[in-house]
């Protein structure tokens, strides 16, 4: 058995002549992933790919790297959106060559790292996923890997961040029996830390008639934290609403419930957006 450390394009060139010589049941290669990246929500592997591409004979042989017979459509119209893009926006970025045939590789692989994560977290309690640093400007773009979790992974899932959990706790509610689950979490969690409790009311249409259960809510979190809370309520988009208390409070963790919405539903998803927008850690819980 031969193991090889493989960088990218030299390693790749190698480990095709080793094969020439030595049976490819014989050989490991151990290839580099310093290099990945997230870019347009997609997990890029530049190495793995250029070994792979080698291997099969897909390689662009003039470059050393990519796909032969390559096209750059895609590249050339998001190039036609940097002349408009705002000052520390990430969108359209085209200082990554992607060609288009190389796209079908990111979109099957971050589509299956999605699907590999959900089928083996079953036996856990919690999904941490990371989360780039947010810019107040052009907040960030979650990958699509987190984005999936969000949506459907039936456990809670943090997008975590580097502010610390302890400057504050954001619980937020519509004041339904389903938001229960995030506010009592929200609430241990503030308990545990020391921290200092908001709970967020965003009222949706016909939110008067459940002042009874944003009371019983109230009155179960106070007994939980043991102490005084905050309390805010806002009129307006939801998600903004709950960013904002997070901005003005410089709170380190918003906690929120999802109800797991797919396809077209997915748009109104007020989890995603607090997660896409918030400067802090987000916990996500899904409704029962």
């Amino acid at each position: 058995m031969i193991t090889v450390l493989a960088g990218g394009v030299g390693a790749a060139r190698f480990l095709r002549g080793l094969l020439d010589v030595v049976p490819a049941e014989d050989v490991t290669a151990i290839v580099n992933v310093g290099d990945d990246l997230e870019l347009h929500g997609l997990a890029i592997s530049p190495d793995l790919d250029t070994v792979t591409y080698t291997l099969a004979g897909a390689i662009d042989r003039d470059r050393g790297w990519g796909l032969g017979g390559e096209t750059w459509a895609a590249l050339e119209a998001l190039a036609r959106y940097e002349r408009v893009r705002p000052d520390g926006s990430g969108a359209a970025a085209t200082w990554f060559n992607l060609g288009d045939r190389d796209l079908a590789t990111h979109l099957y692989r971050t589509a299956r790292l999605a699907e590999a994560l959900l089928g083996s977290i079953a036996q856990f309690d919690l999904v941490v996923v990371g989360a780039h640093r947010h810019s107040r400007a052009a907040g960030i773009v979650l990958s699509e890997i987190a984005t999936q979790l969000v949506h459907r992974c039936a456990l809670p899932v943090l997008v975590a961040r580097d502010r610390p959990l302890s400057a504050g706790v954001v619980a937020a509610t519509r004041a339904l029996p389903a938001d229960r689950a995030a506010v009592t979490a929200g609430t241990h969690i503030a308990a545990r830390l020391g921290a200092e409790l908001t709970i967020v009311h965003v009222p949706e249409h016909g939110g008067e008639q459940r002042r009874v259960e944003l009371k019983s809510e109230l009155a179960n979190a106070r007994a939980l934290l043991g102490r005084s809370l905050d309390y805010a309520e806002f009129e307006g988009p939801p998600a903004r609403s709950i960013v904002d208390v997070t901005e003005g409070d410089g709170a380190g963790l918003v906690v929120v419930g999802s109800e797991g919405k797919q396809g077209l539903p997915a748009l109104r998803s007020v989890s995603e957006r607090v997660a896409h927008l918030a400067p802090c850690s987000v916990l996500v819980i899904r409704n029962p």
